[in-house]
């Protein structure tokens, strides 16, 4: 009897317990569920997910550039061959010994300077002669027209007077002519040529002494194909560069056309004069021509905005409100790291560059502060959206 009255106490303080523990725990475990659930519901929540409006914008960081307004360029390229600006070969006039040779090959000469002397002694010699009647001649000729005119003289003396004046000026004349034909000068400033005179030859009329080039600038001759014949001009701007060193470019102009194409070359004959500031161009040698004129008007844009999808070739541009905009166009030129298209944009329309492939119709696109070029016309900019 008091063994299960023992058993029953016991079993109640058990139950009494564990009723204790439960009645202080399950509020705390629903507590905690009850606020995790508050947290993740809400107006537009379903299910506990996190709502589309408080996710962070996509921005991507992209390079942006501001379309340029140029044109469609024609190129025209042809060999050419140089020739000096004024050229020529020196030659005798005369037939003498020679008595002095001041020709040293690539040496520069000022007009006037001597080249080299043919023997003059017997000119001198005719010269001096006629120059010591002169005066006699001539002061006879003024006192018999003195006299004629105060009817002192015979007019018939004074003009045989008169007529021997006139023959000895004309002597006078031929004889410095003649001896002036024993000096061979530069004629104009230049660089003389190889020679092989040397002082005592005896040299014939008509015999070349050197060749003297005006290598200060020098003309390029080139023919161009006649289908691009009309993309040529005077005065329009050429691009040379030697066959041998194509990374050294020249400047200069178109200054001769001729007035017909030629019938066995199918070619138009075109001269280009080039200022040669370094003296490294010479007579001789061959060149590369390049010469552009301007043509339709087009969009210039960095090549690296272009992509291409199913539907052809486009780039993004930000639109008015800040946002991406997919503009379709058509690819006409391209130069180096430059692109000429047609489409979608317009001069001053701001379009991604680098890290285009990852710009999504609508996401925000930089603006461009001071547009600047990577290497070409001035409009890149960097920018980023980043904030």
């Amino acid at each position: 009897m008091g063994l299960g009255i023992g058993a029953l106490f016991g079993a109640s303080v058990i139950i009494l317990m564990n009723n204790k523990l439960g009645a202080s725990s399950a509020p705390q475990i629903e507590g905690k569920q009850t606020q995790s659930a508050r947290a993740n519901s809400g107006p537009g929540n379903r299910g506990g997910r996190p709502a589309a409006g408080r996710r962070r914008q996509y921005i991507p960081s992209v390079t942006m550039a501001l379309a340029s307004e140029s044109s469609i360029t024609k190129t025209v390229e042809a060999l050419g061959e140089a020739r000096a600006s004024k050229n020529v070969a020196i030659t005798s006039q005369v037939a003498g010994l020679v008595t002095n040779v001041l020709i040293a090959p690539g040496k520069r000469f000022k007009k006037g300077d001597l080249l080299l002397q043919v023997d003059n002694q017997e000119q001198k010699i005719g010269y001096d002669r006629a120059q010591a009647q002169y005066p006699v001649a001539k002061a006879n000729a003024e006192r018999y027209r003195q006299l004629a005119e105060e009817d002192a003289g015979s007019r018939l003396e004074a003009e045989d007077a008169f007529n021997a004046l006139k023959n000895i000026e004309a002597e006078l004349r031929s004889a410095e002519f003649t001896l002036k034909q024993r000096t061979i000068s530069a004629p104009f400033d230049g660089i003389a040529g190889l020679t092989t005179v040397e002082i005592g030859d005896y040299i014939q009329t008509g015999d070349t002494i050197t060749t003297l080039d005006d290598t200060s600038a020098i003309v390029v001759e080139f023919g161009v194909p006649q289908e691009r014949a009309a993309y040529i001009s005077l005065d329009q701007p050429v691009e040379v560069r030697l066959t041998s060193d194509a990374g050294v470019a020249y400047t200069g102009k178109v200054t001769a056309i001729d007035s017909r194409i030629n019938a066995q070359s199918r070619t138009l004959n075109v001269e280009a004069i080039v200022e040669n500031f370094d003296g490294r161009l010479l007579p001789g040698a061959s060149f590369i021509v390049t010469a552009k004129t301007p043509g339709l008007p087009a969009i210039a844009i960095p090549g690296l905005a272009l992509q291409w999808d199913r539907a052809g070739a486009y780039v993004w541009k930000r639109g008015s409100d800040g946002k991406a905009l997919r503009a379709s166009v058509r690819l006409v030129q391209r130069s180096d790291n430059i692109i000429l298209v047609e489409g979608d944009v317009l001069p001053g329309d701001a379009i991604a560059v680098d890290g285009s492939d990852r710009v999504r119709i609508g996401v925000p696109l930089p603006e461009l502060a001071e547009p600047t070029l990577h290497s070409k016309p001035d409009f890149l900019n960097s920018g980023s959206a980043l904030q």
